[in-house]
């Protein structure tokens, strides 16, 4: 298991799930299981909510492999997903120049790159205009940072980067920024307050990248491959995002 998701479990098992966690696991029924998914749906989103009971299916697969779950999980939301402007993007360039900032966005904008990967990245990773993602910077059960491989085949890929950008990264040796992906996200939020833009997430970038590739006629399957998306569920709501604004902008028109 990967260090986020044993510190995640962890997480778990000290703040939630209290009246499980009082039952001998030979003793845990489906309707146990059920009737406290029930109780947990009534505080925490459906995304949460399955993550608990991931770690009570791990728990009862190793300790009672013949136990067979069929618990009746919350629907999923429709995730609500921001993707920046093209002006907001001018902005936020325009003033990262020069900052700690500027290549971390470079590298979501134009990659795009996670926080994690951006963090973790080293030059010896970076071959002309490619970067090979190899890594990525997560926080362990011990909250420490810590490197490690991508969680998926797909997080394992090249990216090809525009020259501007590489130009930046030339520039550097070794670590291409001494942030950790928390940091990035707490600077960058002040940041945009800064440069007079509305508040969205670092990790946005990367759906304004994706968003931009498919307005240019990029196959799909290689928008998956640059992003390291394993399925096309994520972008698949970046471009029901972008089309729910069109048909505003359109009805406005209308």
């Amino acid at each position: 298991l990967s260090p986020r998701t044993i510190r995640n479990y962890k997480y778990i098992r000290d703040n939630n799930l209290k009246t499980l966690m009082e039952i001998k696991v030979s003793n845990i029924t489906q309707d146990t299981v059920q009737k406290i998914i029930n109780e947990e749906t009534l505080n925490y989103s459906p995304k949460t909510v399955r993550d608990f009971h991931g770690l009570i299916y791990a728990v009862l697969k190793t300790l009672r492999p013949e136990f067979t779950l069929n618990t009746v999980l919350p629907a999923s939301k429709r995730p609500v997903l921001y993707v920046p402007s093209d002006e907001d993007i001018k902005k936020v360039l325009k003033t990262s120049k020069g900052t700690d900032l500027e290549l971390p966005i470079l590298l979501a904008a134009f990659g795009p790159m996670r926080r994690g990967e951006i963090c973790a990245l080293h030059t010896d990773d970076i071959s002309g205009n490619t970067v090979h993602v190899t890594k990525n910077m997560v926080l362990n059960d011990c909250n420490e940072w810590t490197i490690k491989t991508p969680k998926t085949y797909s997080g394992d890929r090249y990216i090809t980067y525009p020259s501007f950008v590489i130009e930046k990264l030339k520039i550097k040796s070794g670590k291409v920024t001494e942030l950790n992906p928390d940091m990035l996200s707490c600077r960058f939020r002040r940041f945009l307050k800064r440069c007079n833009v509305s508040h969205f997430r670092f990790h946005d970038l990367r759906h304004y990248c994706a968003s931009v590739m498919h307005a240019l006629g990029v196959p799909d399957a290689y928008i998956m491959q640059r992003a390291g998306w394993g399925n096309d569920g994520v972008l698949k709501t970046v471009y029901r995002h972008v089309l729910d604004d069109r048909t505003s902008e359109m009805n406005s028109i209308a």
